[in-house]
């Protein structure tokens, strides 16, 4: 630099910036000087790379102009150095931001250009904050067509001048990011096409449970018609059921399917002789053993597919008439070796097994029928169940109550 003061070598008849010109600090102009010189010797329509400085005020004026500006991009501006900062900033039509998260994954932040017009001063203020720029912007031609440019920049400031300075390079990535929006609206029509999937199986799923509900209730129902039981037994030993599986610790998904399968329970009384099931009397021995093949006979009815509403109506089928002590049937199981569902089911029938009226019997009082189940306590039901269910009588009342005809 031949004059220290006298930077008419740096301007040229192309020069549109503030620095040189004005009063600013020799350390801030020499430094605008020195990049400008910097700059003309890569500035090139052919270099993918567009060098430029761009500078703007701190203070209530804030708008931006180049003091250099490279050829490249006033050719796709199709403008004159003078216009290129209006012109470059309004023909961006979307700014892309990239930065790491706490956990290392990259965040892409999308600008459009009526939500840039309102947070410029924002960003600049971030860039100052930083120390550096790195965004890429889709601009929009003047011929219709667009071009990404990836703006990679550091940040000098110049307190007593009140100036900061952009230093940086704006490289043509149009390729990369077409390819990158092409994978994008790929993955935006997979994502569709998998939401509306998943809506259409959702809504199969629903109408095929609740075609299993409809068939299974109708079985469970002629069932215990054919047992002189109201309908009203199935729907209280569902409540019953429901209750005592969530003050069991069930989670919603288990409790409602223990909910819809109990009032399978005794669907095996099917094959049961009427003789059988209407004797009013006490079953003889071999009547009784005959009484207890409905456990298999519902578990054969039930078995053969894998829907969990089926799956856990079946094991309450074979296992709800088994006892904690092992003395139950049909397969004699003891203690946690029945299954939750079938030890649940177990308490709520026996339970309104007994304060409902039945052609040989009439119904218990309550209290009755609560101190019965406590007696079973440990021999013919899970202790830890039966302390639960004399915990919640309020809850059981209630339920016998509404649906007591």
């Amino acid at each position: 630099m031949t004059n220290t003061h006298n930077y008419d070598w740096a301007i040229d008849r192309d020069y549109c910036g503030q620095i040189l010109r004005g009063r600013y600090s020799t350390a801030l102009k020499k430094r605008v000087a020195s990049y400008i010189s910097l700059f003309r010797n890569i500035n090139s329509t052919v270099n993918p790379t567009i060098p430029y400085i761009s500078a703007w005020k701190d203070s209530v004026d804030r708008s931006i102009w180049y003091e250099f500006v490279g050829t490249r991009l006033l050719m796709l501006l199709q403008c004159q150095s003078c216009e290129a900062a209006e012109l470059f900033r309004d023909s961006i039509h979307k700014r892309c931001s990239f930065e790491f998260s706490d956990d290392n994954s990259i965040i892409k932040e999308i600008l459009l250009k009526e939500n840039l017009n309102g947070i410029r001063g924002k960003l600049r203020d971030q860039v100052k904050n930083t120390g550096n720029v790195e965004a890429v912007y889709k601009v929009e031609l003047r011929d219709n067509s667009s071009v990404w440019l990836k703006d990679q920049a550091t940040l000098e400031t110049f307190p007593d001048d009140g100036v900061c300075l952009s230093i940086g390079a704006l490289t043509d990535v149009t390729r990369e990011m077409e390819l990158e929006e092409q994978r994008q609206q790929e993955e935006d029509k997979l994502r569709l096409s998998h939401a509306e999937l998943e809506k259409q199986l959702e809504k199969q799923n629903k109408k095929l449970w609740q075609t299993q509900l409809d068939i299974v209730y109708r079985l469970a129902q002629a069932a215990e018609l054919r047992d002189n039981n109201t309908g009203l037994h199935l729907t209280k030993m569902s409540y019953f059921c429901n209750i005592l599986a969530k003050t069991a610790g069930l989670n919603s998904t288990k409790s409602t399917l223990l909910f819809h399968a109990t009032p399978m329970h005794d669907v095996g009384k099917i094959g049961i002789s009427e003789t059988i099931l209407q004797k009013p009397g006490k079953l003889s021995s071999n009547e009784f053993e005959i009484m207890k093949t409905h456990s298999f006979i519902g578990a054969k009815l039930l078995s053969g597919n894998d829907s969990p509403l089926l799956k856990m109506a079946r094991t309450i089928a074979l296992t709800h008439h088994e006892r904690w002590d092992g003395t139950g049937y049909p397969n004699g199981l003891s203690r946690e070796k029945i299954p939750l569902s079938g030890r649940i089911a177990a308490i709520c029938d026996v339970f309104d097994a007994l304060v409902s009226q039945r052609p040989y019997k009439n119904a218990w009082p309550l209290d009755t029928a609560f101190a019965e189940i406590k007696k079973g306590r440990g021999t013919h039901f899970d202790p830890h169940l039966v302390d639960l269910f004399l915990d919640n009588k309020a809850q059981f009342k209630n339920i016998h109550s509404r649906f007591s005809m």
